[in-house]
């Protein structure tokens, strides 16, 4: 029977001919219904594929920029770093080069009042000159070598600030 059944009220055929006709165009109808909602349920399993796919798509890409992103900060951070040890590290090189100036000063003079023998042996403690950093080339090995350069000029400054001390007779 069809959907539509109590609207139009179903006459039993008559004869046996008209009994197959009509069950036919029955059946016929029945499996053109079918195809209709097997049309239908596949279109709506493609375009919900098909919006599926687009999202995984997005959400990949949206994905992959970020962490693109990440890695490029992460870069520039420590970029950034080493560019603020080498800074770091150029102020103390400045400053033991400024107090190596003061104990050859104090020595070429033979001033008394400092202990000539501890300036004597700060003469040859010259502060290396250093080689310029590249810190888009290798980062942590110029943040390293930037830090070890960075304490020894220090220590330097230390000594230097030590030997300049006037000794008190």
């Amino acid at each position: 029977m069809s959907r539509h059944s109590k609207q139009n009220p179903y006459t039993a055929p008559a004869s046996i001919e008209e009994q197959s006709f009509y069950g036919i165009i029955a059946a016929g109808a029945r499996d053109g219904e079918l195809r209709i909602k097997k049309r239908v349920r596949r279109f709506a399993a493609t375009i919900l594929s098909l919006l599926v796919s687009i999202a995984l798509c997005c959400c990949g890409t949206f994905l992959w920029w970020d962490i693109q992103g990440k890695a490029k900060r992460a870069r520039m951070e420590a970029e950034n770093s080493c560019v603020q040890q080498f800074g770091s590290m150029t102020e103390s090189y400045n400053e033991a080069f400024r107090l190596y100036g003061q104990v050859a000063s104090k020595f070429s003079e033979l001033d008394e009042s400092y202990d000539l023998d501890a300036l004597a042996a700060l003469q040859d403690k010259k502060p290396e000159g250093y080689k310029l950093l590249h810190c888009s080339t290798d980062v942590d090995g110029d943040v390293r070598e930037a830090k070890a350069l960075k304490r020894s000029f220090d220590r330097l400054s230390v000594e230097y600030r030590k030997a300049l001390a006037p000794v008190r007779k």
